[in-house]
């Protein structure tokens, strides 16, 4: 049996094959949103969003059916797919909400900025700082930045990742200058999730800062 570290060995940990195969291997996806994207922006005024690493989807449809339009993007074909597919089950109306793209977001630039930008759970080729000061340029004045990640606590992504996957505050906060944002949550949040009889505890890094206007 191979360790979950040597999943993929023929690709570069995190690169596009590398999630191409997670998403090819793992067709299943549990549809529900992430409960931080969900504390995070319920109440926030529903705008363009951008949802930069979506995976299968969850989290545009969820801000999708809360009135935002989405622009929803992803590094794997199979998951972008996915998305696309879940989005048509859920109607006209909400489907016409999100715009799939298949993208690197180490390279991608949108052409536009948006009142929210949201990344969970990202592992970008670059240094992660790097990675934040991208996402925060794609905010418009007055916008919101959500990044959650694996805390450097979390022992299970240190256990199942095949290469560094956890990240600091300082990797959110040190790309946002204080005369340009304020940081609103920067902590380490505890979350369970339950399977069958086993319960996983996860340490998830929270971080939104509010872009002045």
């Amino acid at each position: 049996m191979s360790h979950p570290h040597d999943q993929h060995a023929e690709h570069a940990a995190f690169g596009p094959q590398w999630w191409e195969h997670h998403y090819q291997e793992r067709t299943a996806g549990h549809g529900t949103p992430s409960p931080q994207l969900v504390a995070e922006t319920t109440g926030l005024r529903a705008g363009t969003a951008l949802d930069a690493g979506c995976g299968r989807g969850a989290d545009a449809l969820w801000l999708a059916r809360q009135g935002w339009q989405v622009t929803a993007v992803d590094v794997s074909p199979t998951a972008v797919s996915h998305g696309e597919q879940l989005a048509a089950a859920e109607g006209a109306d909400v489907a016409a909400r999100v715009s799939w793209v298949v993208a690197d977001l180490a390279t991608w630039s949108p052409l536009e900025q948006y009142d929210l930008v949201v990344s969970q759970y990202v592992h970008p080729a670059i240094p992660f700082a790097a990675f934040v000061a991208r996402l925060a340029a794609a905010v418009a004045p007055g916008g919101t930045l959500l990044v959650v990640g694996h805390d450097h606590a979390d022992e299970h992504s240190a256990a199942h990742a095949p290469a560094q996957a956890s990240i600091g505050l300082d990797a959110f906060t040190a790309p946002l200058p204080a005369e340009q944002w304020d940081v609103q949550v920067a902590e380490t949040r505890i979350r369970h999730l339950d399977h069958g009889s086993t319960r996983k505890t996860f340490h998830d890094l929270v971080g939104k800062a509010r872009r002045h206007g």
